[in-house]
């Protein structure tokens, strides 16, 4: 599925010649505490504000971002762990998440397999699929089974072309925020959708793609 050739869940870096500074890896894990996680969050919060004029303030537990050759932040993502806790999503849903997949997909999901990601960002185009393609087989390689998110009209194209067919769980509807719908400035006027994919399937089908 996903392109990844250098994933560092710490941080670390690539071995490099002597006397070169080191490059800064493409692909970073932020956890709360990470020194450069500010610079994910004003990003995220830039492009959401310039995108649908909304007000981002809050952030999921862990944060991903993706840098080009000359360290430039390009693109940035969260995601949560179900079993950690609610997850955002699930205040469009009329039942847990795990029995939303099951009723919908006929297939079991337990909800320790299951990581939402949200606040996708790209600064330019292309990037935000470049980022999906680093970040599911690092989500693979934590075991989880199953990624849901809430998708506007426009990443759901984007998974289209890619060769992903999400399984829908729902509509996003701006009501179940009460007040903080405020916050989303035109967000849902891009009809975003709740949707769930297998991760292996999706692994596997853009594998072939890339193949």
């Amino acid at each position: 599925m996903f392109m990844a050739t250098s994933l560092h869940k710490d941080g670390g870096v690539s071995p490099v010649r002597a006397n070169r500074a080191p490059a800064r890896p493409p692909f970073e894990i932020h956890s709360r505490g990470d020194p450069r996680r500010a610079e994910v969050e004003t990003f995220i919060t830039q492009v959401y504000a310039r995108r649908f004029g909304a007000r981002v303030t809050h952030f999921a537990p862990v944060l991903v971002s993706l840098h080009d050759r000359a360290g430039t932040l390009v693109a940035a993502a969260g995601y949560r762990h179900a079993a950690q806790g609610p997850l955002f999503l699930e205040r469009y849903l009329e039942a847990p998440v795990e029995r939303v997949i099951a009723r919908h997909g006929n297939q079991r999901a337990a909800r320790a397999d299951i990581v939402e990601v949200g606040h996708l960002a790209a600064g330019r185009a292309g990037e935000g699929r470049r980022l999906i393609y680093l970040l599911g087989p690092y989500l693979a390689s934590q075991g989880f089974q199953w990624v849901v998110g809430t998708l506007t009209q426009e990443l759901r194209q984007l998974f289209v072309r890619i060769g992903v067919a999400p399984l829908e769980l729902g509509h996003a509807s701006s009501a179940a925020l009460g007040p903080d719908a405020k916050d989303w400035g035109s967000y849902y006027e891009h009809g975003p959708l709740v949707l769930a994919g297998h991760l292996p399937d999706a692994l596997r089908q853009l594998g072939k793609r890339a193949a």
